[in-house]
């Protein structure tokens, strides 16, 4: 009768314990002894790109679960900074060592024809067919006399036009950018909103500097050294602060 009854609960657990997710693979992108570049993720189609040391890594995401690493070029030197323009996929390596960019438009590394003018020494936000370019201070690259303002340059084809706008922000720490608007994050000026057709600023914030500015939707979020800013964007020319969070 005992080994009856086990047999019955046995049948019982046995179609729960199917039912559950197996789980998720542990997988490593990177081996865990290397020391990682900081150059950001990119990820273009079903394909993810990542700095490793003195490498840029391409895996296949195909099956999300199971990412397959399909490509590895060397870079001769760590990748500070990655950018993604119409599948060319920029790498600006370590001050002095230049940038190389790869056409990944069939998801390897192939010679690209597109010109990138600027370097590590450069803050680089893109949208649409334009670059917004700040210099990075205190990059030996730009010396004792960075250029703090954002300078906006159209994309053309395989190349960038040379002569830029300079945009009404200066001491720029941040910045994010939209269809029509530039968020920048002023040393002294705070928070200030710019209008692109004008060059105008429209709005300001001046108790509020931030280390970064990112877009997500129709908020614009702000880290400063003592929160994390929310902001309402549904009018991207008044923003609306909405909440805060303490670091």
């Amino acid at each position: 009768m005992k080994k009856i009854y086990i047999l019955y609960i046995f049948i019982l657990i046995v179609p729960v314990l199917m039912a559950v997710d197996p789980a998720p693979a542990n997988l490593s992108y990177i081996a865990s002894s290397k020391s990682v570049a900081q150059a950001g993720i990119v990820v273009n189609g079903n394909h993810l790109y990542i700095a490793d040391n003195d490498a840029v890594v391409n895996y296949d995401l195909s099956q999300p679960a199971t990412p397959v690493e399909t490509g590895r070029e060397n870079l001769s030197m760590t990748a500070d900074t990655m950018y993604l323009y119409n599948n060319n996929l920029v790498v600006c390596r370590d001050n002095y060592y230049g940038t190389v960019v790869y056409d990944v438009s069939s998801g390897g590394f192939n010679s690209s024809g597109f010109y990138w003018q600027w370097s590590t020494c450069n803050k680089v936000t893109l949208y649409g067919d334009k670059a917004f370019v700040v210099d990075k201070p205190g990059y030996s690259c730009t010396g004792d006399n960075p250029d703090d303002h954002v300078r906006m340059y159209t994309l053309t084809g395989n190349n960038t036009t040379s002569t830029p706008t300079a945009l009404a922000a200066q001491n720029v720490n941040a910045f994010a950018v939209t269809e029509n608007t530039v968020y920048a994050s002023m040393e002294s000026q705070g928070l200030g909103v710019i209008d692109l057709a004008t060059n105008l600023v429209k709005t300001t914030f001046p108790d509020k500097v931030y280390y970064s500015l990112q877009i997500g939707g129709t908020k614009l979020y702000g880290r400063s050294k003592t929160s994390l800013d929310c902001y309402d964007i549904s009018n991207p020319q008044s923003p609306k602060l909405i909440s805060q969070l303490s670091n």
